[in-house]
């Protein structure tokens, strides 16, 4: 069978647990030391050399990582590469400026060419620099796996990573202590386009593990600005279905000024946040389905179809909390919502002894 290269180097230390997990999902993988010679590991961290010109003789008690390799057909091997690399961007929250390949290369059978080609091919600037390590790397292989033989959770990571790479903002940047860092939206007509992507790819992933609020002109959502029991009943048990807990709250981002976007949402739903100051810092607290609410309706009458004149003020904050809101339900129906990649490391390793 055709052997392809992936350029995602695991620390030689995880190697047995990716390839547990790996197996459990039906992949065929296996392991060689990194032909790059990017990335050496050691007891307390990881040595990355930024360009071929600079390979230097490891530091003594380093080890190379670990290269996967797939043995598959190459349609099989860029899809399972192509969900591990977009796993990686929904448990990071936010996709990497410099995207590395996503895409398989194939190693020949010919033990010489293949060492030709580690030598003269990914050793040269261009290929060099596509070979990739991430301390989450086992945590992205889980949820991959774990999504393999789900069409719809497989599509909405591909979606929820593909809305991040249009527009998307950072963790720490949303600290209550910065306050309002950006600007709560654009003048620039093609920035109120892109703002509207990131919004539809981010509740598209929610539509795909269907855990939308479902209503219509028969079956009102809300009655005299209250729950439809039977609307909130029906997306309750959904999310405890999907193993999710439906008591937690979610922090909605709100900046700064009120803008035409935010008078427009209705009904006014959840609590100010315990840490706002009412004035820059204006956070909510909602539940999740008031969070899928809003983020409904944003995506109905702002971003999905005709822009409202309210469409040209939705901005970053926007974007960030619909895109927090369908990481938060993937990595939740993944059994995987504040799991880190020690826990996992863990439990394969509980796993594979038991």
């Amino acid at each position: 069978m055709t052997s392809y290269c992936t350029f995602l180097v695991f620390n030689p230390t995880h190697v047995e647990a990716i390839d547990f997990l790996c197996s459990a999902a039906g992949w065929k993988i296996r392991f060689i030391a990194d032909p790059s010679e990017r990335f050496w590991f050691y007891r307390n961290g990881v040595t990355e050399i930024s360009h071929p010109a600079a390979l230097i003789k490891p530091r003594a008690g380093s080890v190379a990582g670990q290269l996967m390799v797939i043995d598959s057909d190459e349609t099989t091997a860029n899809n399972i590469i192509g969900l591990v690399c977009t796993a990686c961007d929904v448990i990071e929250g936010n996709c990497k400026q410099n995207a590395r390949f996503r895409r398989a290369f194939e190693l020949p059978e010919d033990p010489t060419e293949q060492i030709g080609i580690f030598r003269d091919v990914f050793r040269r600037h261009g290929f060099f620099e596509q070979f990739s390590h991430n301390l989450d790397f086992p945590l992205a292989v889980a949820l991959a796996a774990t999504a393999w033989q789900d069409r719809r959770l497989v599509y909405a990571i591909h979606k929820l990573s593909r809305s991040f790479e249009t527009e998307s903002i950072t963790w720490w940047s949303t600290h209550p202590r910065y306050g309002q860092i950006f600007e709560k939206h654009s003048e620039r007509y093609s920035a109120h386009v892109n703002t509207s992507i990131a919004i539809n790819l981010a509740f598209s992933a929610i539509e795909e593990i269907e855990l939308q609020v479902k209503s219509s002109a028969a079956k009102a959502r809300f009655l005299a600005g209250d729950w439809n029991p039977a609307v909130l009943k029906d997306i309750l048990d959904r999310l405890q279905k999907a193993g999710i807990e439906v008591g937690q709250k979610v922090n909605w981002i709100v900046r700064g000024e009120e803008s035409k976007s935010e008078e427009s949402i209705k009904p006014a739903l959840g609590a100010p946040a315990p840490y706002g100051d009412g004035q820059v810092v204006r956070d909510v607290e909602l539940t999740i389905p008031e969070a899928l609410h809003v983020s409904s309706f944003i995506r109905n009458f702002m971003t999905a179809h005709g822009f409202s004149e309210a469409s040209a003020f939705l901005g970053p904050y926007e974007v960030f909390n619909v895109q927090s809101l369908a990481r938060r339900l993937i990595l939740s129906k993944s059994r995987l919502w504040n799991v880190s990649t020690d826990d996992i490391l863990s439990r394969t390793d509980s796993e594979t002894k038991s």
